[in-house]
């Protein structure tokens, strides 16, 4: 039989998250999540009314601003998007042995082989689901069922919101042919507008055209595009996917001229990192850092560590490592520091702790896990540790 797989998509998860969170904001019809209105960072999302303005995720906060003036913005916490992604996750784990999260709030299941408890249809399985993440989580999500990833996704953005569709295997093409090309997976407002301007806006397009005529007019691209226009997607789903990496970054509502904000921002980003590390059960071997410019000139540094680790010290270590080289070109190149990253990656299964393992280190993990277990019942903002906070010694030149 065919894969089935659903796609479950969190109707404005960063809003609605906010909203349960502060209940100040649950009047606000125009809401934008992502930042305040005078910072310049983006748009993480916006609730349906603020959409209208054309406001849409990833967007500077200040072109939003300019779109919208009545909206209200405003800086959720990332911690709460979290919890809140793992309370959903834990409903949809009852329903299926292979959910793959492929963000804090979507996720894929996997239904192959469910013929005899769901002969005809998923749908009253995808209404099952949506009703008990709202009755669980107070949060709505759309649902898209399919047979490969890329239907599924489509199908639930189609239902938007708190919907359901189903696409059956047969029923791909004429799904699909109704859909606007920039839909597709891999089409970015670039290439949509490059070849809009040769004439091709719609699937329905690529799927009557020869596939020789298709390559003069895209090139290289023809024959993926004929085949995703076609229908054709991935069906595998692995259940113990694990991320990449771990990051951290801020843009700043001023460009940073002095050292010391920056040093702050490590510290801080450091221990958000180490923590999520921890959480997911994982450590990292190597440390990235990330600075752009003010002219949007953009830095990165890495630095392999020794050994793999999740501890914060350890972090902000590497990051101060990398960060004089990367700081001196900023100065050279007379600019500002407008926004600042940390990521981890080369990320591995957490070791237990070595036999032989340092004392100074052994001290660190036992501070770690007092720390840990203090912000798991007051939240992380209740408790910093001071080393990590004071200022690494440089002066600003």
């Amino acid at each position: 039989m065919p894969p089935r797989i659903l796609h479950v998509d969190l109707d404005a998860f960063f809003v609605e998250v906010c909203r349960q969170r502060h209940p100040e904001l649950r009047g606000v019809e125009c809401l934008v999540v992502g930042g305040r209105r005078d910072q310049r960072g983006v748009v993480q999302s916006a609730s349906y009314p603020a959409r209208a303005f054309g406001i849409r995720a990833g967007m500077p906060i200040a072109r939003a601003a300019r779109l919208c003036p009545q909206a209200t913005f405003f800086q959720g916490s990332f911690a709460h998007y979290q919890e809140a992604s793992r309370a959903v996750r834990a409903v949809l784990q009852r329903h299926s042995p292979v959910v793959v999260m492929a963000s804090l709030d979507e996720a894929y299941l996997d239904f192959h082989g469910t013929e005899r408890l769901h002969p005809v249809s998923l749908l009253p399985c995808a209404e099952r689901i949506r009703d008990e993440v709202r009755a669980e989580t107070g949060l709505d999500c759309s649902i898209g069922i399919g047979p490969n990833r890329m239907i599924a996704k489509l199908a639930s953005d189609a239902a938007k919101p708190r919907g359901l569709m189903e696409v059956r295997p047969g029923w791909e093409e004429g799904f699909l042919a109704w859909l606007p090309l920039r839909a597709l997976p891999g089409i970015g407002p670039k290439t949509a507008a490059a070849w809009e301007a040769k004439g091709l806006t719609e699937v329905w397009q690529i799927q009557r055209m020869d596939l020789e005529a298709l390559r003069t007019l895209v090139g290289p691209a023809a024959t993926e595009l004929k085949a995703r226009a076609r229908g054709h997607g991935g069906t595998t789903l692995t259940a113990d996917r694990r991320p990449k990496s771990i990051g951290r970054e801020t843009t700043l509502s001023r460009d940073a001229t002095t050292e010391q904000p920056l040093d702050r921002l490590l510290a801080r980003f450091a221990a958000k990192v180490a923590s999520e590390l921890r959480h997911e059960g994982l450590q990292a071997r190597t440390v990235t850092l990330k600075l752009r410019h003010g002219d949007f000139h953009t830095v990165t540094r890495r630095r392999t560590l020794d050994r793999p680790t999740d501890l914060d010290g350890e972090l902000l270590a590497a990051a101060r490592v990398l960060f004089p080289p990367a700081w001196a070109e900023a100065r050279v190149r007379r600019q500002g520091i407008r926004l600042i990253g940390l990521s981890a990656s080369g990320l591995v299964p957490a070791a237990p702790g070595e036999l032989f393992e340092p004392e100074e280190r052994i001290r660190q993990r036992q501070v770690t896990e007092a720390v840990d277990r203090v912000r798991e019942r007051f939240g992380f903002e209740a408790l910093t540790s001071a080393h990590l906070t004071r200022p690494s010694g440089r002066k600003s030149r």
